[in-house]
């Protein structure tokens, strides 16, 4: 898709207001034109198209002045607008959740992949989560999955998901053929990354790292190794960062060489037993963390976010490392980096790919951004919720500000 400047312009400051609303329900007009510097104008013309869409609504009177006056209006975005679905697919097994437009939870599921090819293991999930999308009536706006592997989230291909024996997969395709909703793939790892977002959307976070496991049973159908497999994902600058090659977060640790197979050097057995054997745990555990101080030191983030059932235990790994591995709490101290333990959740791939559309719905594109093929603005929201409704979104406002 194509849109001139003056598009830009209007679908920008759609998102803006859109997005404030979404950090701070029951915000009133005032205050929206107060934060964003908008003539209140086009505050109110953005405003009165989107509630004629349907995305936000008119709430509760908020406080009124200490002296008296009118009480202002607040505004709240539409739960019932449209959901968005999340997909973390693993070789042993999915996890899969509905959010709707605020990014609150209304469903989620896990379970094993069927014996099928990958094509076959998309068609499964999208016949078990339309079928969900059906009972919970509310319009589909995306899909968006989670893969371990390097992938092209701008244009939706997995470059290479090793676990899959996937190469060059156009994930964007194989939707566009066979189903009429807006499709996303993300590296699992910088999924974590997109939720995280989410979830502090409030908070300046500056520079971040997120390090997320799980555990691997091994699988028969795809020949995925037992053990734990690790991911990294980098936000800098506010942004997921995604390498010059789409690999950025793809770990291999210090034990690494050209001939191991895996993120590590260590031996077979031990990755075999870090699941279950403490004293292997602790190996892996050395092996990645002293791992990560070199990785860390140099990008001075701000937060550590700590994600997957390896880690579940925050005070057993805290002592590990203390015993194991204290340059990397000595290096945390030393750059001033928190690090953060959100392990419980085992749905945190598949939140995050649904987030990861939320962000992107919610924040303002780069001019560079409307080239790739996952690119979408508000008119396509606004149709894909409607396809019968017309848009005022970008036909009114006024231009006094643009």
């Amino acid at each position: 898709m194509r849109i001139n400047n003056n598009n830009f312009q209007k679908n920008a400051n759609t998102s803006l207001v859109s997005q404030l609303i979404w950090k701070s329900p029951g915000i009133s007009r005032v205050d929206i034109a107060r934060e964003l510097n908008l003539y209140r104008s086009t505050v109110t013309n953005i405003i009165s198209a989107l509630i004629d869409d349907e995305v936000v609504y008119e709430g509760e009177e908020g406080s009124g002045m200490s002296r008296g006056g009118r009480k202002p209006i607040i505004l709240r975005l539409n739960e019932k607008f449209g959901c968005v679905v999340g997909f973390d697919i693993q070789p042993s097994h999915y996890r899969a959740v509905i959010l709707d437009i605020t990014g609150s939870l209304l469903w989620q599921q896990k379970g094993a992949l069927p014996k099928v090819d990958f094509d076959g293991i998309l068609l499964f999930l999208m016949d078990l989560v339309l079928s969900e999308v059906k009972k919970i009536n509310i319009p589909l706006l995306a899909v968006c999955a989670g893969i371990p592997g390097i992938v092209n989230s701008d244009n939706g291909i997995i470059v290479y998901a090793e676990p899959f024996k996937l190469k060059n997969y156009d994930f964007h395709s194989f939707f566009a053929k066979r189903y009429d909703v807006p499709v996303f793939v993300e590296n699992d790892a910088n999924c974590t990354a997109w939720l995280e977002m989410t979830i502090n959307r409030n908070i300046h976070l500056g520079d971040f790292v997120c390090l997320i496991a799980d555990y691997h049973e091994g699988s028969y159908q795809f020949g995925d190794r037992s053990g734990i497999g690790v991911g990294i994902a980098l936000s800098i600058g506010g942004k997921v960062y995604h390498g010059s090659h789409h690999s950025a977060g793809e770990f291999c640790s210090l034990s690494w060489r050209e001939e191991s197979i895996g993120q590590t050097g260590l031996q077979e057995d031990v990755l075999i037993r870090s699941v279950s054997d403490p004293q292997a745990l602790a190996v892996w555990m050395n092996d990645l963390f002293s791992s990560l101080v070199p990785v860390l030191s140099v990008i001075d983030p701000r937060f550590l976010f700590i994600h997957g059932k390896p880690f579940d235990d925050e005070d057993k790994i805290q002592g590990m490392l203390s015993k194991d591995c204290p340059q990397f709490l000595a290096l945390l101290e030393k750059i001033g980096c928190k690090m953060v333990f959100n392990a419980h959740d085992e749905s945190v791939v598949a939140k995050g790919a649904a987030t990861m559309y939320l962000q992107k719905l919610f924040a303002v594109p780069e001019l560079s951004e409307t080239e790739s093929r996952t690119h979408f603005d508000w008119d396509d929201v606004i149709n894909q919720a409607y396809p019968m409704k017309k848009s005022y979104i970008l036909q009114s406002g006024s231009d006094d500000n643009e």
